[in-house]
C-alpha cells in the first residue's frame, strides 16, 4: 500500500508473498480505478466464501495504485457489531477527518469519533449523512479517493445502510467505493443479502464473485510457500482445499492426504458451532453418511420427524454448509464434511455407520455413488463389522473390475486383504487379483509387495507356473520403478522348462524382448521376440501372436524403416482387438508412438498419442502407460517448437502422481525447456544429479544418463560455465564405453556433449588441461559412432551434427546438418545447428550468410520464447556488427567508436589481439589498428594503461557480448 494507507482492522498478515489466480478481478478494479481518474465513481461488491481471498484481493489492488491515491479503509468486526452502530465506518471517518486535519466543533460526525470531547449527537440522520459526504467530496475533491468496507456480512444495521447509502449516491464524485461479502456466513433472508442483491442488479455497480483457485495457480502458490515445485502434492492439495487459498495454506506444511493442522479443522469447526441446537446434529448424521446423501437416508439416519428435519437442513443449505440436490445433499467441501466428522465420538461414529449400513442393504436404492457396494462396504468397514465388510469389499472390487476402476479395484482388494487372516484360504488369490489390478492402476509399488506376499504363499515345486507368472509380474514393477526385473526374469526363466512351450514361457520371452529393449540391445531383444512367435505358433494362441507382433513391432523401431515397424503394428492391434486384450492394445498403442517419434514423424505424433491417451483412458490404463504416452506428446510438442503444450502436458501428467521412473522422465524434459528459456536455478532443481544416477542399475544408468548427461551439457553452455557438466559427462561416457558393443549410446547425449566441448576450448583456448580433456572426450566419441542407428532421417541428422561438432566447423558441414534437420522438423537442433553456421560464415567472412542465418535462428527462438538462444544469436550479431550498435556512453570525451569499445573490453579481459580477432570475426591486423587508436584516444601507453584509463573513466559498461 502506498504512504497514505490506513488501516483499523487489525488483520494479520497473509502467509504468502506470492499472489496468483486473480488477474482478471484485478483488471476489473484496474478499469474502476481510471473510471475514477476519469472523473467518475465506482462501486465494487468483491463475495466469496471464507478464507478466498477478498481481502488479499483488495491489497494487492491497493499495492498497485499511485500515491496520489488516498485510501480509506474500515471493517465490520464478528464480535459485538449489533451493539455499536456504523462500527465499520468508525475508522473510516476518524481517518477522513485526520487528513481535512482534524474535526470541527459542532459537527454532526463528531460522534462517532472515539475520541472527540464534544458531547453533540447528530441531530438527524440526514445530517449525518450529509457531513459524511460532504466529508467524502472534499477528501476526492484533492486526489482520487479509495473507500473500503471488508466483512459487511458482519455489518450492524446503520453501517449496512450507511454503505447502500454511499453506493447509491456518490455520482461524479472521484471516489472508488470497495466493499467485501462472505457469502458463505449469510443465510437467505438476511439483510445483508437484501442489500447485495439490491447492489448488483445495478448497472453501475460491478460484482466479483472470487471463485476457487486453478490447479496451476494451486501449483504456484504452494511452490512460494515450501520452497520447492511439486505438482503432485499441488494436485492432492488442489482436490483437498477445493481451490481455497485459506485452506490451501493451512494444508501447505501438512499432508493433504491427512491433514493434521489443528488451525484448518478449527477454522472449519468455528462455523460449524455457529449452528442451531437442531442443525448440528443432522450435520453431524450426514457427514457420517457421507459427502452426499440421499434424502430418504437422512431422514432414516436422522431420527427426526419430517418437520424437524425441514427445518434444520434449510438452516444447513441457508448457512452454506450443505447444498440441496435433485436427490438430497451434498457437502458444500469435502473439509467440511471432515471437520464435522472428527467431532464425533468413536461409539457415536461406529454406530452411526451400521445404521447406515444396514438401511443401505436394506434399501441399496438410496446409495449415493455409482458402485453402490463400495459404500456398503466403507460402512460396514467403519462399523467394525468384519464379516459384514470382507464380503461387501469382494463385490465392490467385482463391481469396480467391470468398469475399469483399477485404481478402485485395487484399493478394495487391498482391504480385503487386511480382512482376511494369514491363513485365509482366498489371500493367495487375493493377493494375484491385486497384482493384476496394480498393474494397469499405475500403482507399482503397491503391485511389487503384492507380488513378493504372493510368493511366499506358492510351491514354486508344486507350482512352478503360477509361481513364474508372479515373478514375471513383480519383474515389470521393478521395471517400472528402477529397471532391476531382471533378477526375477532369470528365476522364472529357470523354473520354467525351455523345450515344453506354454503361455508362461512365451509371456517370459515377451518380458526378455521389452528389458532387452529398454537397455538399448534390440538385435538381442529381437532373438526373444522371435521366440514368442514360435510359442504361439506351436501353441496356436493368438493372445501370445499378439504379444510377439508387438514387441516385433517394438524392437523393429530401432532397426527396420517406419514402413516394416507399422506392418508389425498393424498386425498386433488386430489380434489385440480379436482377442480382446485390452492390456496389449494399450501397450502397442503405447509403441506404435514411440516409433513415430523415434521416425521423426512428429506431426503425426502430435496426433496419435492424445488418440492413444483417451483409448488408455477409455480402458482404464491411463495411470499406467499414461506417462510414456505424455512422454512422446511432448517429444513431438518439442520438436514442432509447441513448447507451452509441452509445459502444459508434463505439469497435468505429473499432477497424476505418475510412477518415480516416469516423473524423473517428465521433469528431464521440463528441465530442458527451462534451460534454454533461462530459468536455470528451476532447470537444475528438476534434473536429477549425475551422483544419483551413478548409484542405479546399469540398466537404469543406460535409460536415464543420456537425458541427463544431456541436460547439464546443455545448461553448462546456456549458463556460460562450461565445466559445470564434467561429472554427468564422465560417468555418461564410462557407461557407454562399459556397455556391450552392440548397445547404442543415447544420441542426444552424445550431440551435447560434442558441442560443449566447443565451449570449453572457445571459453579457455589457452587452456592446455582443458584443450587435453576435450581431446580426450572427442576421442571417446568418435569411438562411439559406429554403435549409432542408421536407417532413419534423423539418425542422420544426428550424425551429421556430432560429426560437424567434432570436425573443424565449416560451414558447408554445419550447413548439411541445418538441411538434415529441417527436413525432420526438429526446430531445436535447427536452431543449434543454424548459430553454429552462421559463426563458420562470420569466420570465412561471409557476413551476408551470417546474417541470413542468424535471422532465421531468431524467428524459430522467439517462436518458443528460448531465452538463451536469442542471448547467444544477438550477441554474435553485434560483436560482427550485423546490427545497428548499441548506443555507448556519452558522458566521456574518449571519442571511442562502437567497434573500439568493443576492442576495450576484449582488452581489459587481457585477450591477445588473435583471440581478440576471432572473437569479433575480424583479422588481427584489424584489432592492432583499432588497439592503436584506443590508445592515442585514452593518452594510454599501454594496454595495462588503458585499461586503468578506461576504469578510472567508467567506459567498461559490459556489451551484450559479454558475460563475465
Amino acid at each position: 500500500m502506498s504512504g497514505d494507507d490506513v488501516s483499523a482492522t487489525g488483520r494479520q498478515p497473509v502467509v504468502s508473498a506470492l499472489y496468483v489466480g486473480r488477474q482478471a478481478e484485478l483488471g476489473a478494479l484496474r478499469a474502476a480505478a481510471q473510471q475514477v481518474r476519469e472523473g467518475g465513481s465506482a462501486r465494487v461488491l468483491i463475495t466469496g466464501e471464507a478464507g478466498i481471498g477478498k481481502s488479499r484481493l483488495v491489497a494487492e489492488f491497493t499495492a498497485l495504485l499511485k500515491d496520489d491515491w488516498l485510501t480509506i479503509t474500515g471493517a465490520c468486526p464478528e464480535l459485538g457489531a449489533e451493539h455499536l452502530p456504523y462500527v465499520a465506518f468508525l475508522p473510516i471517518v476518524q481517518q477522513l477527518v485526520d487528513a481535512e486535519g482534524g474535526s470541527q466543533p459542532g459537527s454532526a460526525l463528531n460522534a462517532l469519533l472515539p475520541h472527540s470531547s464534544s458531547s453533540a449527537a447528530a441531530s438527524s440522520r440526514l445530517s449525518l449523512l450529509q457531513e459524511l459526504i460532504a466529508l467524502v467530496e472534499r477528501a476526492a475533491a484533492r486526489r482520487p479517493l479509495l473507500l473500503v468496507v471488508e466483512d459487511l456480512h458482519w455489518a450492524d444495521g446503520a453501517s449496512r445502510e450507511l454503505f447502500g447509502y454511499l453506493a447509491r449516491n456518490l455520482r461524479d464524485r472521484q471516489v472508488l467505493l470497495v466493499g467485501t461479502v462472505r457469502t458463505g456466513e449469510v443465510p437467505a433472508g438476511h439483510p445483508v443479502r437484501q442489500l447485495v442483491a439490491e447492489l448488483g442488479r445495478r448497472p453501475d455497480i460491478t460484482t466479483l464473485q472470487l471463485g476457487p483457485l486453478e490447479q496451476q495457480y494451486v501449483s504456484e502458490l504452494l511452490t512460494a510457500l515450501v520452497g520447492r515445485y511439486d505438482p503432485a502434492r499441488a494436485a492432492a492439495v488442489h482436490q483437498r482445499s477445493g481451490g481455497n487459498p485459506l485452506f490451501i495454506e493451512a494444508l501447505a506444511n501438512s499432508d493433504p492426504g491427512n491433514p493434521s493442522a489443528n488451525a484448518l479443522r478449527s477454522l472449519l469447526q468455528e462455523r460449524v458451532a455457529r449452528l442451531s441446537e437442531a442443525a448440528r446434529p443432522v450435520l453431524a448424521v450426514a457427514s457420517v453418511a457421507g459427502s452426499a446423501v440421499a434424502h430418504e437416508l437422512l431422514a432414516l439416519l436422522a431420527n427426526r420427524s419430517d418437520d424437524e428435519l425441514d427445518q434444520a437442513l434449510r438452516e444447513l443449505v441457508e448457512r452454506d454448509q450443505l447444498l440441496a440436490t435433485t436427490h438430497g445433499y451434498q457437502f458444500r467441501h469435502a473439509l467440511i464434511r471432515e471437520a464435522v466428522y472428527t467431532g464425533l465420538l468413536p461409539g457415536e461414529r461406529r454406530r452411526l455407520h451400521a445404521r447406515a449400513a444396514t438401511a443401505l442393504a436394506e434399501h441399496p436404492d438410496l446409495a449415493t455413488q455409482t458402485l453402490p457396494a463400495a459404500e456398503l462396504a466403507e460402512h460396514w468397514f467403519l462399523a467394525g463389522r468384519t464379516e459384514e465388510a470382507y464380503r461387501a469389499t469382494l463385490v465392490a472390487a467385482d463391481e469396480a473390475k467391470v468398469s475399469f476402476a483399477y485404481t478402485e479395484e485395487l484399493r478394495h482388494l487391498e482391504r480385503a486383504i487386511a480382512l482376511c487372516p494369514g491363513d485365509h484360504p482366498d489371500r493367495l488369490m487375493l493377493l494375484e487379483r491385486a497384482i493384476a489390478a496394480a498393474g494397469p492402476a499405475g500403482q507399482a509399488a503397491q503391485g511389487l509387495q503384492h507380488c513378493t506376499a504372493a510368493l511366499e504363499l506358492v510351491d514354486r515345486d508344486q507350482e512352478p507356473e503360477r509361481a513364474a507368472q508372479i515373478l514375471l509380474d513383480r519383474a515389470q514393477f521393478r521395471g517400472r520403478l528402477d529397471l532391476t526385473g531382471r533378477v526375477d526374469l532369470d528365476e522364472a526363466e529357470r523354473l520354467l522348462p525351455s523345450d515344453r512351450p506354454t503361455f508362461a514361457l512365451g509371456v517370459l520371452h515377451y518380458h526378455l524382448t521389452v528389458d532387452e529393449t529398454v537397455a538399448r540391445r534390440p538385435q538381442s531383444g529381437r532373438v526373444h521376440a522371435e521366440r514368442v512367435l514360435e510359442i504361439a505358433e506351436a501353441l496356436d494362441d493368438d493372445r501370445l501372436r499378439c504379444r510377439a507382433y508387438a514387441v516385433l513391432g517394438h524392437v523393429a523401431i530401432f532397426l527396420e524403416p517406419l514402413a516394416v515397424t507399422q506392418a508389425l503394428q498393424a498386425k498386433a492391434r488386430e489380434l489385440a482387438v480379436r482377442t480382446g486384450d485390452d492390456y496389449m492394445l494399450v501397450a502397442n498403442g503405447l509403441w506404435e508412438c514411440a516409433a513415430l517419434t523415434l521416425n521423426a514423424q512428429y506431426d503425426q505424433i502430435v496426433v496419435k498419442a492424445p488418440q492413444a491417451l483417451r483409448e488408455a483412458e477409455l480402458l482404464g490404463m491411463q495411470r499406467w502407460r499414461g506417462p510414456l504416452l505424455a512422454v512422446n506428446l511432448c517429444e513431438g510438442y518439442l520438436s514442432l517448437g509447441r513448447w507451452d503444450e509441452a509445459v502444459e502436458t508434463i505439469e497435468q501428467t505429473l499432477a497424476a502422481e505418475p510412477e518415480e521412473l516416469y516423473v524423473s522422465v517428465l521433469q528431464a524434459m521440463l528441465s530442458w525447456i527451462n534451460v534454454f528459456r533461462g530459468n536455470f536455478e528451476r532447470a537444475e532443481s528438476l534434473v536429477q544429479s549425475p551422483e544419483a544416477l551413478s548409484s542405479g542399475t546399469r540398466t537404469l544408468r543406460g535409460y536415464m544418463l543420456g537425458h541427463t548427461a544431456m541436460i547439464w551439457a546443455d545448461l553448462a553452455v546456456a549458463r556460460h560455465e562450461p565445466e559445470l557438466a564434467g561429472r554427468a559427462v564422465e560417468l555418461f561416457l564410462r557407461n557407454s564405453r562399459d556397455t556391450a558393443a552392440q548397445v547404442q549410446p543415447d544420441q542426444d547425449g552424445l550431440l551435447a556433449i560434442t558441442l560443449l566441448q566447443r565451449a570449453r576450448l572457445a571459453a579457455a583456448p589457452r587452456n592446455r588441461e582443458i584443450a587435453a580433456d576435450v581431446a580426450k572426450i572427442r576421442a571417446d566419441i568418435t569411438g562411439l559412432l559406429h554403435r549409432l542407428a542408421a536407417r532413419s532421417p534423423l539418425d542422420r541428422a544426428y550424425r551429421l551434427s556430432i560429426e560437424a561438432g567434432l570436425g573443424s566447423g565449416r560451414m558447408t558441414d554445419w550447413d548439411e546438418c541445418v538441411a538434415a534437420w529441417r527436413e525432420v522438423k526438429h526446430l531445436p537442433a535447427l536452431v543449434l545447428c543454424l548459430i553454429h553456421s552462421a559463426e563458420a560464415a562470420l569466420a570465412a567472412s561471409n557476413r551476408a550468410g551470417a546474417r541470413k542465418r542468424l535471422e532465421e535462428a531468431r524467428e524459430l527462438a522467439l517462436k518458443v520464447r528460448a531465452t538463451v538462444w536469442l542471448d547467444r544469436i544477438e550477441a554474435l550479431g553485434q560483436r560482427a556488427r550485423l546490427e545497428a550498435p548499441a548506443a555507448v556512453a556519452t558522458a566521456d570525451a574518449s571519442g571511442l567508436t562502437p567497434r573500439e569499445y568493443d576492442v576495450l573490453r576484449l582488452v581489459a579481459r587481457g585477450l591477445p589481439n588473435r583471440q581478440i580477432a576471432a572473437e569479433l570475426y575480424i583479422s588481427p591486423a584489424t584489432v592492432g589498428v583499432h588497439v592503436g587508436r584506443i590508445l592515442t584516444k585514452l593518452g594510454a601507453a599501454s594496454r595495462t594503461e588503458a585499461t586503468a584509463t578506461a576504469h578510472a573513466q567508467g567506459l567498461l559498461t559490459p556489451g551484450p557480448g559479454d558475460r563475465g
